[in-house]
């Protein structure tokens, strides 16, 4: 199954905004507490597992390899 940077980048945003609210909520803090910081963290990860795995498209690890 191939797996592109942009799938990869809107599940982990979608989840981390999730995470977030639910922290803001735990914490009684109406506000999202951390969701981009979670949603980054969560990319780092996925991309380091599927990377292991092997399920990154070459087109998708030439994406994250390059860079300025």
């Amino acid at each position: 199954m191939a797996i592109y940077g942009t799938a990869l980048l809107a599940l982990c945003t979608l989840l981390g905004a999730a995470l977030g609210e639910v922290l803001g909520v735990a914490l009684h803090v109406k506000a999202n507490v951390g969701g981009v910081g979670i949603a980054m963290l969560l990319l780092i990860a996925a991309k380091a597992w599927l990377a292991r795995q092997g399920k990154l498209t070459p087109a998708c690890a030439w994406a994250w390899n390059s860079g300025p």
